[in-house]
């Protein structure tokens, strides 16, 4: 590479600063010759600054800026030892490790020398397919030479099946969605998870154009689980975050085997929302026989649809959503079952598990969530006393209520 003279420091560090980066205290004259084209009367090949969306809040060169730059360019990018901040704390990272990230030191050993500027200068689809192939195959690299050949001569398609045993339809054009940074390592095992399972979960992921950890990984996730893809179309079309989806996809999976696919699929369109679509899929499920049958005007609660109907009667949180999900889900772990008394002052009615001794009166509440009267819950406990397994104090359960029901 032809050298060129030595620009004054003052010019280089003017473009240092334009850019964000610390002048070495004797710059090189590879690091010169850079500084010379961004000042020449054309366009620099970084002036396109963006943020990093997730590790940086200081500007940053896009990939596309990179590429515009000549090789002899990027060579002498490489070879400046001015740096960019990566993080608050103040370490120094080159541009191969705000590109590559964790990888940094594979790549640096792979691509060696001015070879590097075929990793700055290929597109953002071809080094996602060079960073999956090192997940994969983990931080050793037993024939660096070797390993330079296959991937700057193999196809994309090629490296992905030697690194999984396979590629999945989508997946190269997923991988050129990312951006142009290195994401974790279990990204690119995930995306490939997801893709491999086809069906809804993987149109979704080949489909999007924004990305996230957490959402690629929950996807990943999703795609084991047995739910047929009329019911997974079904969630889908609610527009549910990641995180949540997986969840419902575990509840639904443990459901199917008892409940056929019509009924699964009725309780998500008509939930629409997480809390209600979880309402409605423990609505399914039968409840546990109660602490004790019917006592004079005192009758439990024994189905989801008799919770609901009191849920609108009474005027309450039982009508629906998280709180009704709640419930229903404390009654089929046995932890609490309620009750309705049908005296003078209609009352809405709670009982806990006390461990293995019994339960206890926890909640009471007339309609619209009124105040219940001394004298109505003292008659109450007038109808529970031939019942020694369940308490229910003058003043609600004091202690027991306060460690038992919250």
């Amino acid at each position: 590479m032809k050298l060129i003279s030595r620009l004054p420091r003052l010019k280089v560090e003017a473009l240092c600063s334009q850019y964000n980066l610390k002048a070495a205290s004797a710059p090189t004259e590879r690091a010169e010759k850079s500084a010379n084209i961004l000042s020449s009367g054309s366009d620099p090949p970084m002036t396109k600054m963006v943020k990093s969306k997730r590790s940086s809040s200081k500007p940053l060169p896009t990939a596309s800026s990179i590429r515009k730059a000549s090789y002899q360019e990027i060579a002498a990018m490489h070879h400046n030892q001015n740096s960019l901040p990566l993080d608050r704390s103040g370490s120094d990272q080159s541009i191969i490790a705000l590109l590559s990230r964790q990888d940094s030191a594979q790549v640096l050993s792979i691509w060696t020398n001015d070879r590097i500027c075929e990793y700055l200068l290929a597109s953002d689809t071809r080094r996602h397919t060079w960073h999956a192939w090192l997940a994969a195959n983990g931080n050793f690299i037993s024939d660096a030479v070797e390993t330079y050949r296959f991937l700057t001569f193999a196809k994309s398609r090629q490296i992905l099946t030697d690194a999984f045993g396979s590629c999945p339809a989508g997946m190269i054009s997923t991988l050129g969605k990312l951006g142009p940074y290195a994401w974790p390592r279990p990204i690119y095992v995930a995306i490939h998870q997801a893709l491999m399972a086809a069906g809804p979960l993987a149109n979704l992921l080949y489909q999007a154009t924004e990305f996230r950890d957490d959402d690629i990984l929950s996807l990943a996730s999703a795609s084991t689980m047995p739910v047929s893809n009329r019911v997974l179309r079904s969630l889908l079309k609610c527009k549910i975050p990641a995180p949540e989806l997986v969840e419902l996809l575990w509840v639904i999976a443990r459901l199917s085997p008892m409940h056929d696919e019509q009924r699964l699929v009725r309780a998500i369109v008509q939930g629409r929302q997480p809390p209600a679509i979880l309402a409605n899929l423990f609505s399914l499920m039968p409840f546990p026989n109660p602490p004790f049958e019917q006592v004079g005007a005192l009758a439990p609660i024994t189905t989801a649809e008799q919770l609901r109907k009191a849920g609108h009667e009474f005027d309450n949180c039982l009508k629906g959503g998280e709180e009704l999900a709640y419930a229903l889900a404390s009654i089929q772990s046995a932890q609490r079952y309620f009750y309705r008394w049908d005296g003078e002052h209609p009352t809405l009615l709670a009982f806990c598990r006390c461990g293995s001794t019994g339960w206890i009166l926890a909640e009471r509440s007339g309609p619209a969530n009124a105040r219940v009267s001394q004298v109505t819950v003292n008659q109450i406990g007038e109808v529970l006393s031939g019942i020694p397994n369940v308490l229910v104090g003058k003043r609600g359960a004091g202690m027991l209520e306060w460690i038992c029901a919250r």
